[in-house]
């Protein structure tokens, strides 16, 4: 299973970018993030990995401030491999 994770410095703006995913048909989760990628703000975005290049296009046309990055989570069983995309 692969999937994104798009992580924020502020709550405020996971909210905002969640609330614009939605609006755009993407479908998410807000999630507690994950200790493998450990955010000061401690809530992301999930998504699937598939919507990566309608995410990426958003947030160059929202330039929403306090992107920390965005991620993916790739499991194997137990082990969770991440890649940094942006």
């Amino acid at each position: 299973m692969k999937y994104l994770i798009i992580s924020f410095k502020s709550r405020n703006s996971v909210m905002t970018f969640a609330k614009i995913l939605k609006k755009n048909g993407i479908y998410t989760n807000i999630i507690n993030t994950p200790r493998i990628i450990s955010t000061s703000c401690g809530l992301s975005i999930k998504t699937e990995f598939h919507n990566l290049q309608i995410v990426l296009s958003l947030l160059r046309k929202i330039n929403l401030s306090g992107l920390i990055g965005i991620y993916s989570i790739t499991r194997k069983g137990t082990h969770e491999e991440v890649e940094k995309f942006y």
